[in-house]
């Protein structure tokens, strides 16, 4: 799902991290906040945005000031769930790697809007993909170390273990100390590559997570979604992703009635959508689809109840969509993963 918007920003915890780092190196934040210009009041309040532009320039300082090519990688030690908003509580609680991060390639842009982020698959890996969309200004090749290297050490933090991806690709130039991100991720990277990505073994990614919970994961998605409808007044997108998930255990919405319980007219709703390169349809398989694997985790809901609950009026319908989205069936899904 792709969006336009003018001003990009980050969330301004991301900030507080770079500035908590900068304090272990021996700096004065409140220094460096004048320095780059940052507003107090932004950094103070977990829900504000911060301008990329902004975030570039502190970036830079950061780099300038600790004359270290490699301080997104230190940054990302100061990462923490809260640092994603609600999305960091979501990402705890999934079932999986892949749900975690199928979570994170959702709502990526609660942590950012300047980023697309995509997997790709192969025959025994996949790959995380984080770019920056085709317009200026884009993040600084640090906000991506950062980035990437979160990604890598919440992995190691969900699984309990030593995950180690199976390669790395960075866009940024071959840094003077390489080692270090060699030290850091524990896999061949490579430098001056078409995309920012992680590869990951698949039989990783599928291992259920020991915090996994289903309930507690839905209840931070919809934390995640109203921020996000803040965030985007002037998308419908979101607002349009949170309304079908109240409407969905009422029957399967058509758009009409979509269109009335916002108070709009059928044609309006559709012409705004188009604007935001996004349809009714799209939206609605996107939210079924991933409640569907989260309600298959509660053994108590059985197959017909999880179709209602996604608004489908038989079992059928909902098995031949779920064989589209996963190519099997909803019980055999359920076998693997419980």
């Amino acid at each position: 799902m792709s969006f336009k918007r003018k001003n990009l920003t980050t969330i301004s915890t991301w900030a507080v991290a770079v500035l908590q780092t900068m304090e272990t190196c021996g700096f004065d934040p409140e220094h460096v906040v004048s320095m780059a210009g940052l507003d107090r009041n932004l950094l103070s309040n977990p829900d504000a945005r911060i301008r990329i532009e902004d975030m570039s320039r502190l970036w830079k300082i950061a780099v300038k000031m600790t004359n270290d090519e490699c301080f997104g990688l230190r940054a990302a030690a100061n990462i923490r769930p809260t640092t994603f908003h609600a999305l960091g509580f979501a990402i705890m609680v999934s079932s999986s790697l892949m749900d975690a991060f199928e979570r994170l390639r959702r709502f990526y842009r609660i942590v950012s809007d300047s980023v697309e982020v995509r997997f790709e698959y192969f025959k025994d890996t996949i790959s995380f993909c984080f770019n920056p969309y085709d317009h200026m200004p884009q993040p600084s090749d640090e906000a991506f170390d950062m980035a990437m290297a979160s990604i890598v050490l919440f992995a190691r933090m969900l699984t309990n273990s030593e995950l180690n991806p199976v390669k790395v690709d960075l866009r940024r130039k071959k840094p003077a100390n390489p080692e270090k991100f060699i030290e850091l991720f524990r896999s061949p990277v490579v430098f001056g590559a078409e995309n920012n990505r992680i590869f990951f073994n698949i039989k990783d990614m599928q291992k259920p997570l020991p915090t996994a919970n289903a309930e507690i994961a839905r209840r931070n998605d919809q934390i995640v979604v109203e921020y996000l409808a803040r965030f985007d007044k002037d998308l419908i997108a979101h607002k349009v992703h949170a309304r079908l998930i109240d409407l969905l255990p009422l029957g399967e919405p058509s758009i009409d009635k979509l269109a009335r319980s916002m108070g709009l007219s059928t044609r309006s709703l559709h012409r705004c959508l188009q604007k935001e390169n996004v349809t009714y349809r799209y939206i609605l398989n996107d939210i079924r689809k991933n409640l569907a694997a989260q309600y298959l985790k509660r053994p108590t809901l059985s197959i017909i109840e999880v179709a209602f609950q996604l608004g489908y009026s038989d079992s059928s319908n909902f098995t031949r969509a779920f064989k589209r989205w996963f190519g099997i069936s909803p019980r055999e899904y359920r076998k693997r993963i419980l």
